[in-house]
């Protein structure tokens, strides 16, 4: 089995939002690497976060015009790595050594997305609505939790678990029965769609409304997905979730939602919604162990309902092993 690293290095992974990079480069960690990523004249470059000369942390230098500046001796950087100026002995031969190891990098959905490897293993998610200019989006801050990026997606795709862990929000603790539902297997991921009677909480004392919600989850691997909400008495929208390995148990995950231009207050709505909706998945996956992510299905009992979340571990667990591990019966 190959290495956690040695893997998902070879994928796209978000680290961070695109308005985060303005004139200060910003730091990243992804899968124990240290990374800044800034902006160049011609686009977003990532290097590596340390100054070759005397080890500065360049999140302290700046932009300029031929690239990146360190604030310690104010030695600069190219987009490719190599130094291109050394103010204190400017008429000197620069040393071939003199250079920063970069990283591919590309700028796309409002992220910036890095890859470690030099050839990535897949290009990144399709999700051609966020760029015809149909939908407008919000965003939560990132989410830093102590779990594992496959932990986070798993419990994104448990839908056994909504009517217990999240009452209170739009859980249904009095249906929790899952119907049977299809899982479809596709090149660069997994769907499938369910519907859930999603509780609305009532308004000035009424009780809370049954709203059959349909669901739809288009997994793309390793660890990003797109979920489609239509419900019934809500509007409509779409949440994008991505979890960035920090290492193998520790992930961030970039968050936000697509929504028609014209629905007034869904950011504010979204937002505080979600959190909360977050928050409640968040204090069950980081007590769940083994903090990583398993790639068998040894030490677990498994039931129909859980289908999409056993799929997704299997198509992972295939990166890892270079052959899908046999699913265990669900009773």
């Amino acid at each position: 089995m190959r290495s956690y690293q040695e893997v998902f290095s070879a994928y796209w992974h978000p680290v961070a939002f695109s308005h985060e990079v303005q004139e200060r480069p910003v730091a990243f960690r992804l899968l124990g690497t240290e990374g800044v990523v800034w902006r160049s004249e011609t686009g977003v470059a990532a290097t590596q976060r340390y100054c070759a000369h005397r080890g500065a942390d360049l999140c302290q230098g700046e932009r300029v015009t031929q690239g990146l500046r360190c604030a310690f001796h104010g030695w600069t950087y190219g987009r490719d790595g190599q130094c291109l100026r050394i103010p204190s002995q400017p008429s000197a031969p620069i040393p071939p050594s003199a250079r920063l190891d970069t990283y591919r990098c590309q700028e796309r959905y409002g992220l910036i997305w890095v890859c470690l490897a030099d050839a990535p293993a897949a290009p990144l998610p399709e999700w051609p609505e966020l760029e015809d200019g149909t939908v407008a989006t919000v965003a939560l801050p990132r989410l830093d939790w102590e779990v594992s990026a496959g932990r986070m997606m798993e419990i994104i795709l448990d839908v056994a678990h909504l009517s217990w862990v999240h009452r209170g929000t739009f859980g249904n603790p009095e249906q929790p029965e899952v119907p049977p539902y299809e899982v479809e297997r596709l090149p660069a991921g997994i769907r499938s769609r369910i519907v859930y009677p999603a509780l609305a909480p009532g308004m000035e004392g009424a009780p809370g409304r049954v709203d059959r919600t349909t669901l739809t989850y288009d997994v793309t691997l390793p660890f990003a997905v797109r979920l489609a909400f239509k419900p019934t008495l809500f509007y409509a929208h779409t949440v994008y979730a991505v979890a960035s390995p920090l290492s193998e148990e520790k992930m961030q995950c970039f968050y936000f939602a697509s929504h028609h231009p014209k629905i007034r207050n869904f950011g504010e709505m979204f937002v505080k919604s979600e959190l909360a909706i977050l928050e409640q998945d968040r204090r069950v996956a980081e007590g769940q162990r083994p903090r990583a992510h398993p790639v068998d299905f040894a030490h677990e009992v498994h039931v129909k309902a859980d289908s999409l979340p056993i799929e997704y571990r299997r198509a992972v667990a295939a990166l890892r092993l270079g052959d899908a591990p046999r699913l265990p019966g669900l009773e």
